[in-house]
């Protein structure tokens, strides 16, 4: 395409290829004129010999170029130069739909209904003008990086590029799985065949396949004229049953048993879904208190990513000038309230999947002087314990791992949750900690040191991340977090008492000697039981000082260790294939005693 890109070199910049197809090459290019970044579709050159082709092409784009709506791209220009037929459009800087399906098989059904319902409104907008789009399908459907937004792409072009026959236009062979059963037949079509195309979108959303498939794509094109789709929950049981029933109501045969438009689809998605929120969603309220802890541990996550050393964030600093009346802040608040201070979006995910099962936020010093002497009486100054390992597999092969190696002994992790979407999509996995109480084991399969060393720093549950590096998809970075607040607050109060304590004793006893043998007054006996109490009670201190320290170096030796487990486990199915059952013993059961020693 190197002659495309001198015919239009003097109004774009060709920067590299996006994507290509049977309905054209789409470049990434800069407008000279405007400075700004482009998408440049261009059909490829046996179109553009085709006059009536070239012809619809471009009139197909100026017909888009007529809508303006936040979730369509928009098109700038749609010309002929140089023998080549061309339009240029808006960049989305993020995935296709298709893209995200990939790498996730499904979507969880809040999320799901989100991109559906946006690109709803879109096709609702185009068909009040006139404008039916004949190509709904996942590859073009553009989200966009940061915030998520649904982008619909490519209006109304497809339809014509399918005057040439089925099985010899590669783009339409991609799209047989959407099409409606009208629009397989050459009837006249209105928005609810956008609408049945959509409802397959949905569909592979939610269950990670399609209603119809085949080997061959008259095949398809027969089912979905002929056959009834499976009911959505038949494949997808966890799909809420209100939501499956929307996506099988758009699959219906007859456009007069769907929903009459696009604007009674997104109500409709919106209404099914109301029941079923997950308790992380942006309608969940924090107090004031809560939300400060929040952006206050978000900013602290973010700092401890990039330099390992904890600095404190100054409370002015904080987002929080709104007064809610309502007496609480929605998630969704603090989430963009901490991005315009400029906290990532991954660490507030990780600042609240540190929340309690209960939802509350966990404990935090009550006054300045009292997380100083954590640091001052502990030795420290982390208040998290991190593990990162790079693997040399790709993100889905790696969360596979890690859902064999986790839940056996001797880690026994049990997943609690998820925050902030699908653990493959930026969202963080939230596991409980098997612990070792009053003599037992609580939550896990048995002993194992692994228990043994969290119980000792109070670390209870375990979030863990997964991202592709520098958006490689053959190389995982996978990063785990416990948070030591709660257990600083717990092994401060020990070691206080032991403190005190101790300092009786030597006290005590050094008073004993001052006192008894050598008949001391007790002015005299005074001094010593001042010495031996500061004696045994320092002692104390710098006893339980190192064996915190050394509990937290063994500790972050069990996390290295449980992610050199997780590496062992995609190697061996590398080479072994699918993994093999764990021959580790399982140790005691839960509720059985510690060894004597």
């Amino acid at each position: 395409m190197s002659d495309f890109a001198t015919v239009v070199a003097a109004d774009y910049e060709l920067i590299r290829e996006l994507g290509r197809g049977g309905m054209g090459i789409v470049h990434l290019a800069r407008d000279l004129k405007l400075d700004r970044l482009v998408a440049l579709k261009v059909l490829p050159p046996a179109g553009a010999a085709n006059d009536g082709l070239r012809d619809r092409f471009l009139r197909e784009a100026r017909t888009a170029a007529q809508l303006s709506h936040p979730n369509i791209v928009p098109v700038y220009r749609a010309d002929q130069t140089g023998g080549f037929a061309f339009f240029a459009m808006g960049f989305v800087d993020g995935e296709s739909l298709a893209e995200r399906l990939a790498r996730l098989g499904s979507i969880a059904p809040a999320e799901a209904v989100r991109l559906l319902r946006e690109a709803a409104w879109a096709l609702a907008y185009a068909h009040a003008r006139g404008v039916i789009h004949r190509d709904v399908k996942p590859e073009n459907l553009m989200l966009e990086k940061g915030t998520g937004r649904v982008v619909v792409t490519d209006f109304g072009i497809a339809r014509d590029l399918r005057a040439t026959r089925l099985t010899e236009d590669g783009q339409v062979l991609g799209s047989v799985h959407y099409m409606s059963p009208e629009q397989i037949a050459g009837a006249s079509l209105d928005g609810r065949s956008d609408l049945y195309s959509l409802g397959v979108v949905g569909f592979q959303c939610l269950s990670g396949r399609l209603p119809f498939d085949a080997a061959q794509a008259s095949a398809v094109l027969v089912q979905h004229a002929v056959s009834p789709p499976t009911p959505l929950r038949a494949v997808a049981p966890d799909v809420p049953a209100s939501l499956a029933a929307v996506i099988d109501r758009c699959l219906a045969k007859d456009p007069a048993e769907r929903f009459p438009n696009c604007e009674a689809l997104a109500a409709a998605l919106t209404a099914a879904l109301e029941d079923h929120q997950p308790a992380t969603d942006g309608s969940t309220a924090l107090t004031e208190a809560d939300a400060r802890a929040i952006w206050r541990r978000a900013a602290e996550l973010q700092i401890d990513a990039a330099t390992r050393i904890r600095r404190r964030t100054d409370t002015a600093s904080l987002p929080v000038e709104a007064d809610h009346a309502s007496g609480g802040f929605r998630i969704a608040e603090i989430r963009s309230a901490a991005e315009e201070a400029g906290i990532g979006p991954e660490f507030v995910s990780l600042a609240l999947a540190e929340r309690a099962p209960g939802g509350s936020v966990p404990d935090r010093p009550s006054v300045e002087g009292e997380e100083r002497a954590w640091t001052t009486m502990l030795g420290t100054s982390a208040r998290s314990i991190t593990a990162q390992r790079t693997f040399r597999a790709p993100p889905r092969r790696v969360l596979d791992a890690i859902g064999k190696v986790f839940p056996v002994f001797p880690y026994t992790l049990q997943l609690q949750d998820t925050v902030g979407g699908h653990p493959l999509d930026g969202g963080v996995m939230v596991f409980a900690v098997p612990m070792m109480r009053a003599g037992t084991v609580v939550g896990g399969q048995g002993l194992s040191m692994f228990s043994y060393r969290l119980t000792q720093i109070e670390v209870e549950r375990l979030t863990v991340r997964i991202r592709a590096v520098d958006g490689s998809r053959s190389s995982t970075e996978v990063a785990i977090q416990g948070d030591l607040r709660s257990g600083l607050r717990k092994n401060w109060k020990v070691d206080r008492g032991i403190a005190a304590v101790m300092g009786m004793v030597g006290g005590g006893l050094a008073a004993a000697i001052g006192l008894g043998p050598l008949g001391w007054g007790l002015a005299v006996a005074a001094a010593p039981a001042a010495a031996g109490a500061a004696l045994l009670g320092a002692g104390s201190l710098g006893w339980y000082r190192w064996l915190y320290r050394s509990a937290l170096k063994h500790s972050q030796a069990e996390l290295d260790r449980l992610l050199a487990a997780v590496d062992g486990e995609i190697r061996s199915e590398a080479v072994f294939g699918e993994a093999r059952a764990q021959a580790l013993p399982p140790g005691p059961p839960p509720g059985s005693r510690w060894p004597a020693d």
